[in-house]
């Protein structure tokens, strides 16, 4: 049976609410249920949503996280890499981006998303959301 509690959890740590320095993009990852952890994305203008996802991890042998950009998808992305603190997932076949990237360094949380290549790189620096 799969972990359920957050400390038990080899993905725990991405578990929570994380936003950008300016407070116009947030991600937010459940704790993980049975294995999965549940998040969403958006972005902000104001206190407008211009843009949202939301995003399934699936436990397994190797972990799939599955994209739903605008709540199309899902779009899936296979582990490819992990350590303690970092995932990286992969899908060679998606127009972009074809590598996401997690890692959390104490209080903080990046993503970088980019061609499988690495090229076209663009990266998040993520805070805990404060309230």
């Amino acid at each position: 049976m799969a972990p359920t509690a957050t400390s038990d959890h080899p993905l725990g740590w991405i578990s929570g609410c994380w936003e950008n320095a300016d407070g116009d993009y947030r991600e937010v990852w459940s704790a993980p249920d049975h294995g999965y952890l549940f998040g969403y994305a958006m972005s902000l203008k104001g206190e407008t949503v211009t843009f949202f996802e939301q995003s399934r991890i699936d436990p397994g042998e190797a972990y799939t996280f599955n994209a739903y950009p605008a709540g199309k998808g899902p779009s899936p992305f296979a582990e490819i890499e992990r350590g303690d603190d970092y995932i990286i997932f992969a899908n060679a076949s998606h127009n972009y981006p074809q590598r996401i990237r997690y890692a959390r360094e104490g209080d903080r949380m990046t993503a970088e998303i980019s061609l499988i290549d690495g090229s076209k790189g663009q990266g998040f620096a993520f805070r805990r959301c404060e309230g």
